[in-house]
């Protein structure tokens, strides 16, 4: 029985002491946003960084919703930035000006300042310790701006109490829009920086009190370091090539008429014939089904031979977006952000080896390449009606 007893109290002990280290909910200053800017000029290779996080403040949540918006008088957020080398021991050093313990459980975006992201290997220093953090998640959305990124913080709207929740609403609603890059998270960005890929991440502009999603920061994978950009129309491109799209928008013209076609799904495939590595074949086919979402004109579409020739003008037209893409990157700057080293990797190891040092870099082998796309578009509706309006109402 005695036995009995001490064991019984080891484990009541054990269970007690499971939780010392944790801290009262209101000692919590739960970080929904960060921004990383550069505070002055580099000077041999020594840089100082600015860290802003955005703190929520849970007594004023209330208030502000109850008030239809972001126009109470109390914020339910503070901004607080400090500057040093690294973001680890600004935020440690943020302690000295909050009376919060930083905690990033319910951190939603990183919004890195282009200034930042141009500096070779910069921008992969300053989000390690994102990627280390055990209480961040993988989900953390990290993007571009080509302006001051803790101003983006500061930006209140009208409809979301907390700019970085806005912000974070903002990015997710890209399911229809072919133009916007998918969103990408601190895991997936953890996955580029191991496999030294060159990749895009989104890019985000304030434009007075509107915050624009659109365009992407192209990054060389071997210094993680931006080195252009991607219109609306490249993205198009872009994504097109990465296949796998459930919903997208694609304008284009016949006889002198705009029509808009309602992309349902796209997918692609992509083979590389590496028989002479100095100069590889790499063919693109693009499958895509969908629906004519809004036409001019007055001809009908219950005419097959009518459809046929919209089908065509449509593969044309992804044809030629892709076109204009691979050439930006080959041309332009010499990057492949379509990661076609990755299928080279996984499916050619042995031809791989041999040429990886050289495929962006040394004999430039990328931009060598032979690239040949092929579309096939398929218009399985027309919509409600079949012509735009009768001929009589010219």
């Amino acid at each position: 029985m005695g036995n009995f007893l001490r064991l019984m109290s080891c484990s009541c002990l054990l269970i007690l002491t499971g939780c010392w280290d944790s801290l009262p909910i209101d000692e919590r200053g739960f970080v929904i946003g960060s921004a990383i800017d550069m505070a002055g000029e580099i000077q041999d290779k020594n840089y100082d960084i600015t860290v802003t996080h955005q703190f929520v403040v849970p007594g004023n949540l209330s208030n502000l919703s109850q008030s239809g918006g972001g126009g109470g008088d109390k914020k339910a957020f503070q901004n607080i930035s400090a500057t040093g080398q690294s973001p680890f021991q600004i935020t440690r050093n943020m302690l000295s000006l909050t009376d919060l313990i930083p905690n990033s459980e319910h951190l939603k975006i990183l919004i890195i300042s282009d200034e930042v992201a141009r500096e070779p290997d910069l921008f992969s220093s300053v989000t390690d310790s994102f990627i280390r953090d055990h209480e961040m998640r993988r989900e953390v959305k990290v993007m571009i701006t080509n302006g001051k990124a803790k101003d983006l913080l500061e930006n209140e709207s009208d409809t979301e109490q907390l700019p970085s929740r806005h912000i974070n609403n903002i990015m997710e609603n890209n399911i229809k829009s072919l133009e916007l890059i998918q969103s990408v998270r601190v895991g997936t960005l953890h996955q580029y920086l191991l496999n030294d890929d060159s990749y895009v991440l989104p890019l985000i502009t304030l434009s007075g009190k509107d915050i624009n999603y659109n365009g992407a920061a192209i990054f060389a994978g071997k210094s993680d370091q931006q080195v252009g950009t991607l219109s609306n129309e490249e993205i198009k491109g872009l994504r097109l090539v990465k296949g796998d799209i459930t919903n997208g928008m694609l304008p284009f013209h016949i006889d002198g008429e705009l029509m808009i076609y309602e992309i349902n799904t796209a997918n692609s495939s992509i083979a590389i014939n590496t028989a002479n590595p100095e100069k590889m074949d790499i063919s693109i086919t693009i499958n895509t089904e969908g629906f004519i979402a809004e036409m001019f004109g007055s001809r009908s579409l219950l005419d097959q031979q009518y459809i046929n020739k919209i089908e065509k003008e449509i593969s044309k037209k992804i044809e030629q977006t892709v076109n204009n893409t691979v050439k930006k990157a080959q041309q332009e700057l010499g990057i492949d952000f379509f990661n076609f080293s990755s299928i080279l990797r996984q499916k050619h190891y042995d031809v791989w080896k041999k040429i990886e040092k050289d495929w962006e870099d040394g004999e430039k082998l990328f931009s060598q390449s032979k690239v040949n796309v092929t579309a096939k578009a398929i218009v399985r509706d027309i919509g409600a009606s079949d012509k735009a309006k009768d001929d009589g109402m010219e």
